[in-house]
């Protein structure tokens, strides 16, 4: 079943038709797809695998949401066979197992993916639901399991996943959105963005019935905002781990400029939109987790660390008067002197990254200057950080690299005074 929704009117009426003849469903999976054909076809295989091994009595279905493929992908859901246990026919006529494939829009868009997709769960009455990236080379029905099986099973709102990564992958998340996220609102959920995760039909409708979906930051990156909605509504947050994680040859990937942008974008928004909730806390608590709540490998991945610290050095310096106006003057100066120093004994240390971090995210707040050219100005100072963190752990182990993590994490709740103070400066 193929529809297209309309911008005006969100969702048209061909698509609720189709939904009405779905009827209520206990299981949904997402798949938000761009160009994806080459590997959409493996991906609903694998999210159907799951069913039929873990919840063969659970009535479920498959919704693609599609942002204006020209490559056929809806095409390729649609005519990918079912398992071979069972036949398309008998599928059918069990009203067990659907699949819906409908375009929103003919340019991608995170977030006009995402809400027809709570859309969709909200109207089946899903107990719980999974969104899954068809741009992941090497995800396994036992993932869909791990995403689902928490909301399912165990009355958990949000499921955040957790990957098996290299010690130099995942650095954003390290150095940034995990330890800021956790120290700002209080619970430590290591992946805020990422294009697997689950959730409970309960926070779909929550979600779905906020106000927020012409926010530039939820259209493009809506994944953290889902989590800290969740966490700042008082719904139940967990984490479940799913592997490594290895994107598919034939994605773009994403330059760093536009995913800073887009995450910590979409991070300090967060922070501008709950403000009540985070002020007033201090330290942080775990979160359920299931299965190993880390797991970094060592073997070796080349990274070309000179040209990181040069990009460093030439941003800072023609960024030097937008970097005063956002930044407190020691602070600034702090990042002139450190500019100066040799390559090999540069080191962006913890407490002075921390406090740039706050400083960028009051100025945010006060819309100091235009907020993505604001955000845009830390990719230098973010290559600075990463060019320290690769010099410091060449030869580290992945248990020391977790424990300088888990210092970086103290030290953002440490200093989490001054982020309110900077906040609520005149």
């Amino acid at each position: 079943m193929e529809t297209l929704l309309v911008e005006e009117t969100f969702l048209d009426d061909d698509f609720l038709r189709q939904l009405m003849s779905v009827g209520e469903v206990d299981l949904l999976v997402g798949i938000p797809s761009h160009n994806n054909a080459k590997s959409i076809s493996q991906t609903v295989t694998t999210v159907e695998d799951c069913f039929q091994q873990n919840f063969v009595r659970d009535r479920v279905v498959i919704v693609n949401v599609d942002g204006g493929s020209r490559d056929g992908t809806s095409e390729a859901v649609l005519n990918t066979p079912f398992a071979k246990s069972q036949n398309s026919r008998g599928l059918s006529s069990l009203r067990t197992l659907h699949r819906i494939t409908t375009r929103y829009a003919n340019q991608p868009s995170q977030g006009a993916a995402l809400r027809a997709i709570l859309a969709a769960a909200d109207l089946l009455r899903a107990r719980a639901c999974a969104i899954i990236s068809p741009e992941t080379s090497n995800f396994t029905a036992a993932w869909v399991k791990s995403l689902l099986q928490p909301a399912y099973r165990e009355s958990f709102d949000f499921v955040a996943p957790l990957y098996s990564r290299h010690k130099n992958d995942g650095l954003l998340a390290r150095n940034l959105v995990y330890p800021m996220g956790r120290a700002v609102f209080g619970q430590r959920i290591r992946e805020l963005n990422s294009g697997e995760f689950g959730f409970s039909g309960k926070l779909a409708g929550h979600c779905l019935n906020l106000d927020v979906w012409r926010e530039e930051a939820v259209r493009t990156s809506p994944e953290a905002w889902m989590a800290t909605s969740a966490i700042c509504s008082g719904f139940r947050c967990c984490q479940s781990f799913l592997g490594p994680k290895v994107h598919s040859l034939t994605s773009s990937g994403t330059d760093i400029v536009t995913l800073i942008r887009q995450t910590v974008g979409t991070l300090f928004w967060c922070l501008e939109s709950q403000p009540s909730f985070w002020m007033e806390r201090t330290g942080s608590e775990p979160v359920a987790t299931f299965g190993p709540e880390h797991e970094l490998t060592s073997e070796p991945v080349r990274v070309n660390r000179k040209r990181i610290f040069d990009l460093f050095l030439s941003g800072a310096a023609e960024l030097s008067d937008v970097l005063r106006s956002i930044l407190a003057a020691d602070t600034h100066a702090e990042l002139q002197r450190i500019a100066t120093e040799d390559d090999r004994k540069f080191r962006y240390k913890d407490e002075l990254w921390v406090k740039t971090l706050y400083e960028f995210a009051a100025s945010y707040h006060r819309a100091a200057i235009d907020r993505d050219h604001l955000v845009q100005a830390l990719v230098p100072l973010y290559r600075g950080r990463i060019y320290s963190f690769l010099q410091e752990h060449h030869d580290s182990s992945p248990e020391d690299i977790e424990a300088h993590s888990e210092n970086l994490c103290l030290e953002f709740e440490r200093q989490k005074p001054y982020l309110v103070e900077r906040w609520n400066a005149k």
